[in-house]
């Protein structure tokens, strides 16, 4: 057997989104999405997302995620193009099938089930308002806890593979504490957010699929008014 390259283990991707925004946010419309500034008036051609992936297995109990942002915003800015961290974490497991492992650094908060998804799989209208504003950003910097039987954590990877509106692997039990303050963003108090998640994905005889599960978080957010 050849020696491995250490090249083998590790994978770069990303993707683009191209937006014309007019059509559902026309000056008439009078549409808008506080997580999404292209929904707005005066709005044309708009870059959603563009974003760089690194990811790799270090060793065999360590794996690396980094996603970079290159069309990111300042707060109350007039323009974009500003590179930003999306995700920026690693996976320690503790077992040789990974079934218990835990993210440290920048990661999605183990939250609901829409906001799980990748944007890449999703539609051109981003997450709902009501859960999408609860987890601002949908990532924060903490330390999570994940668990799944091996075998669950290849039924989630196979939903998402096939297409299918899975949520993708973050357990069935997730256990999240995080600064609460958001993405990118210094924590301004003492507090600190904490979340749970349980989700199980059926598969019955048929192939037909059926992903249940509840979540949860609480935390103390500090308010702030821009310029």
């Amino acid at each position: 057997t050849p020696k491995g390259n250490w090249a083998d283990r590790i994978n770069l991707g990303g993707y683009t989104q191209l937006r014309y925004s007019q059509p559902i946010s026309g000056d008439h419309v009078h549409l808008t999405s506080p997580g999404d500034k292209s929904v707005a008036e005066n709005q044309g051609f708009f870059i959603r997302r563009a974003r760089i992936v690194l990811s790799g297995n270090i060793s065999d109990h360590l794996y690396f995620y980094s996603q970079t942002e290159l069309a990111a915003a300042p707060s109350n800015a007039d323009h974009n193009g500003f590179a930003q961290i999306r995700d920026m974490s690693a996976d320690i497991s503790f077992d040789d099938q990974k079934e218990y492992r835990i993210r440290a650094g920048v990661s999605k908060v183990p939250y609901g089930f829409e906001i799980l998804q990748s944007s890449s799989n999703r539609l051109a209208m981003d997450r709902a308002d009501a859960v999408n504003i609860a987890s601002r950003d949908e990532r924060e910097l903490g330390v999570m806890f994940y668990w799944a039987p091996s075998h669950i954590r290849d039924r989630f990877r196979d939903l998402v593979r096939s297409g299918l509106k899975g949520s993708g692997d973050y357990g069935v039990l997730g256990i999240g504490v995080y600064n609460g303050q958001g993405l990118n963003r210094l924590e301004a108090n003492d507090n600190k957010h904490r979340a749970i998640r349980l989700s199980y994905p059926f598969k019955f005889d048929s192939g037909q699929f059926f992903e249940v599960g509840a979540s949860a978080f609480s935390g103390k957010y500090v308010p702030t008014v821009g310029t």
